[in-house]
């Protein structure tokens, strides 16, 4: 979508950018923005005014960095693709950011002026600043600019199978005006070649409400952590409705007095920051208050488990020591953040050794904890791929129970991530048509169907609720029908109508010559 300039304000269709006393300019909804399956909703998308690549890659043309900026030569790339834009551009960019006189501005306002009154006392090069001890005050600017909204810019690999090459980082005139929130409506998608970033809503946002987008990438994550890494990347205190809550949703702890009643009940935890004593509320159901030694023993256990799952996971290859760790992780609550990072580890353990049944139950736990934490109504790509690996691990055990596995990744990363060239959609929906293909050519005995997972994706809440006529490829709701050897098939869009045709055939094929 096009964006027009109206005096001060950038208007589309759907957003407009206003100003907003607490956070400067921002971008709001123009109108009721609601995304709808299968492919959810564009919002707008928004051309590059500066792409940086990454240092010493093949696209960086800057040279060597000057002396000044040895300690940091990724700068000097930066500020090199900077200058070589024409004067408008770069007004456009250093517009992006005015508050001088912050610390950081200050400490590298400091180092430049020192490095300047090194250059007068001495006698030294072209190569010791080249050109930048001339324009500081620029400088220093375009530095905060790229320090509070320059963007990652990392499109997937074309066959969907992860993360592809790192093209660098980007700056965007309006999607970065948009505000962090740990629960956002919004999401950013990179275009392959890096010089776009799409925004795409993933709930409904009302006229006049703020578009956000999350900075961290991380929202299991505890609320301290969260705030202190927005706090040194970005320069803000996080208020967002997650962050200013009475508790923290992701550290809740068993009832102090399970072992004796059986509550089932649970305390949550209560910490605003790093600095602040943790406290626990009183449980959820029998109002018991929690011992401070309870609470100090529930902590030291949360802080073990953190060593123990940061060194686990940098661990470069899995040994029998490291597996037989990994095995005997043991979270406080199975609905805690930090267990849904000891299932996730467990799961690629067991999958890694074939023992798909105990990661299959291990990537179903992973995925019931992100629900619980974040609601039912929050779409991630985070919660999609840990789906796809459940369907990975029970094409191997259940082919039907894999099926749903895959049917819910493909309705979540369509309406995340959109249309069918997307490669993380297309990955995900070659993966449902082959197990559904299966199903189709081979009689059930003649697939794997162990009964101790089945109902195992029924444990786990739908985000995208069932429709009454569901897609016969995806389950979204259906708005396109096809007869076909006296079976009535239903489609939510005519690409899934087009596959589910060539499907027939092929199968259809492959019986005659069987």
């Amino acid at each position: 979508m096009l964006l027009k300039k109206q005096g001060a304000n950038v208007v589309t269709k759907n957003i407009k950018i206003e100003e907003n006393g607490e956070h400067g300019k921002t971008v709001v909804a123009a109108k009721r923005l609601e995304p709808e399956p299968p492919f959810g909703l564009r919002v707008f998308t928004d051309e590059a005014l500066l792409v940086m690549p990454t240092r010493n890659s093949d696209a960086d043309q800057s040279g060597a960095p000057p002396e000044i900026l040895e300690p940091g030569p990724q700068m000097w790339t930066d500020w090199w693709a900077f200058r070589q834009k024409p004067a408008e551009v770069r007004r456009r960019i250093l517009n992006l950011y005015s508050d001088m006189d912050c610390p950081h501005a200050a400490a590298v306002r400091n180092y430049l002026q020192k490095k300047d009154q090194e250059r007068q006392e001495e006698k030294v090069d072209n190569d010791f600043d080249k050109g930048i001890l001339d324009n500081i005050e620029e400088f220093i600017r375009f530095t905060m600019v790229i320090r509070f909204n320059s963007a990652e810019l990392c499109p997937p690999k074309a066959d969907g199978s992860g993360p592809g090459v790192d093209l660098g980082h980007g700056l965007f005139e309006t999607a970065c005006r948009m505000n962090h929130s740990c629960k956002p409506n919004c999401v950013w998608i990179t275009s392959p070649d890096g010089r776009s970033k799409e925004i795409r809503a993933i709930n409904t946002i009302e006229e006049g409400e703020e578009l956000t987008i999350d900075y961290v990438g991380d929202a299991l994550e505890p609320i301290p952590q969260r705030r202190q890494e927005l706090l040194v990347t970005k320069g803000f205190k996080c208020d967002c409705d997650r962050c200013s809550a009475k508790h923290d949703d992701t550290r809740r702890f068993p009832c102090a007095s399970f072992q004796n009643t059986g509550c089932r009940g649970i305390h949550f935890l209560v910490q605003a920051e790093l600095s602040a004593e943790p406290r626990l509320l009183n449980c959820d159901v029998c109002g018991l208050a929690a011992p401070l030694s309870y609470r100090e023993e529930m902590i030291t256990r949360e802080m073990e488990l953190v060593e123990e799952i940061n060194e686990l996971s940098r661990a470069k290859s899995i040994t029998m020591d490291s597996a037989e760790r990994i095995e005997q992780l043991d979270p406080p609550h199975q609905l805690h953040s930090l267990a849904e990072k000891c299932y996730e580890l467990q799961g690629e353990l067991y999958s890694g050794r074939g023992e798909y049944i105990s990661a299959a139950e291990a990537y179903a736990r992973q995925l019931q904890c992100r629900t619980a934490i974040l609601g039912s109504d929050y779409h991630s790509q985070a919660s999609a791929f840990c789906c796809e690996r459940l369907g990975d691990a029970l094409r191997h055990v259940n082919v039907e129970e894999a099926e749903k596995a895959y049917k819910r990744t493909v309705r979540q990363i369509s309406l995340l991530r959109g249309g069918t060239a997307d490669p993380y959609s297309k990955c995900a929906l070659e993966k449902l048509l082959d197990v559904q293909s299966r199903r189709a050519r081979f009689s059930p005995d003649e697939l794997p169907h162990q009964d101790v997972v089945e109902g195992i994706i029924a444990h786990v809440p739908d985000i995208c609720h069932d429709a009454e006529c569901p897609c016969t490829i995806c389950g979204n709701p259906s708005s396109l029908f096809h007869h076909h050897g006296g079976q009535v098939y239903r489609f939510c869009c005519e690409h899934h109508q087009e596959l589910h045709a060539s499907r027939l055939l092929r199968n259809e094929d492959q019986t005659l010559s069987d």
